[in-house]
């Protein structure tokens, strides 16, 4: 895959392994294009983009045939509708390359993404490179690390990344901002032999993280990660049409089946205790999104919080917080999750249109 030449004094190394770049896709005709031409520009250009149009009805089928017509590094595959996960399962079955990235139709790469993450999975011999990325807003992007600085995992530490994508522990509760960033799918370059145990459930199933769920299954099998605290993916947030900025009327019921999903890896696999308190803690976190979705819906603010309320007497979330250790928590945290613990659900509600708020704000 490797192959070493001679520029002046200096040995640098050539790497020659084919990357596949997984896109799904689905109604993405206002940035596809985007998408695309970032990885078609990538410094590193020996690629395959497998372009999944998941039953779309906008001008992005034609789009991305045009460009499979013209560039014979892009392949175009149509398959009816069934979601995110099944597109990016679609696209695996598709591949031919030694490493695999994944890339969203409305995200986009820096230009020299492909050649750090391959460059740096050559040089440390690892089954997967994670790296930094961007939250982009419209008129504002923020960078967001996994990790402080570059990192290298073996052996028990793997298996540590393995654990988070179920949930935080301890000290990684003092930064509730950065539980969710380990388990994307995209933001890493997995090794080709590694993908085979990778874990398929639909988001329509779950809600969402279901990307956590098959990175348990690559994770699982991988030997060796490293992390580079570089900004080499662009997450666009500002997508008036993604999931995420809708209301979700079957959000807790998906997340209890999530979390079901997770309880039976657990047991299955034979886990230990820290996976189980990870999972409390992440059913926990979790009434953050729960929250803000109950805000997109019409119900009268009494109704928001009764709702509210009757989610957090379900014997899961009390679980949950009665095993949820608030002493890592910054104040605000603090005030957050008290406010849950104890089902004040009238002060949780105004503390949320606060916080929406400021999110909103952002995104301007």
């Amino acid at each position: 895959i490797a192959k070493k030449i001679l520029s002046g004094e200096d040995a640098i190394e050539r790497i020659e392994g084919l990357v596949s770049v997984i896109m799904p896709s689905y109604n993405t005709a206002p940035y596809i294009e985007e998408t695309i031409q970032s990885v078609l520009n990538q410094t590193y250009t020996n690629i395959e983009i497998i372009l999944v149009d998941d039953g779309g009805d906008d001008k992005c089928p034609d789009m991305c045939r045009g460009y499979a017509q013209k560039d014979d590094r892009v392949v175009y595959v149509r398959k009816e509708n069934g979601g995110l996960t099944s597109a990016r399962k679609k696209g695996l079955e598709t591949i031919t390359g030694d490493f695999v990235m994944y890339v969203d139709g409305d995200d986009w790469l820096e230009p020299q993404t492909v050649q750090r993450a391959v460059e740096t999975s050559i040089k440390y011999d690892v089954d997967i490179t994670l790296f930094g990325y961007k939250r982009v807003y419209e008129g504002v992007t923020f960078e967001s690390s996994i990790f402080e600085g570059n990192q290298q995992f073996v052996g028990t530490e793997v298996q540590n990344l393995h654990r988070m994508l179920i949930g935080p522990v301890d000290s990684e509760l003092a930064h509730v901002e950065k539980a969710e960033r380990i388990v994307t799918t995209w933001g890493k370059l997995y090794r080709r032999e590694i993908m085979d145990k990778a874990i398929f459930v639909s988001e329509r199933e779950v809600g969402s993280s279901e990307d956590a769920i098959f990175n348990l299954g690559v994770f699982a099998v991988a030997k060796k990660c490293v992390y580079l605290d570089e900004f080499l993916y662009n997450y666009r947030k500002s997508n008036e049409n993604s999931i995420t900025k809708k209301y979700r009327a079957k959000l807790v019921r998906q997340w209890q089946c999530l979390y079901q999903h997770f309880e039976r890896y657990i047991q299955e696999n034979g886990l230990g205790q820290e996976y189980k308190i990870a999972l409390n803690n992440r059913i926990a976190l979790g009434m953050l999104g729960i929250g803000l979705n109950e805000l997109e819906s019409d119900k009268s603010f009494w109704k928001q919080a009764k709702y509210l309320r009757k989610v957090l007497k379900h014997p899961k979330w009390e679980n949950a917080f009665k095993q949820l250790d608030f002493k890592y928590f910054p104040m605000k945290w603090k005030v957050f999750y008290s406010l849950c613990k104890y089902k004040q659900t009238e002060l949780l509600l105004i503390l949320l249109k606060i916080i929406r708020k400021l999110k909103t704000k952002i995104a301007r």
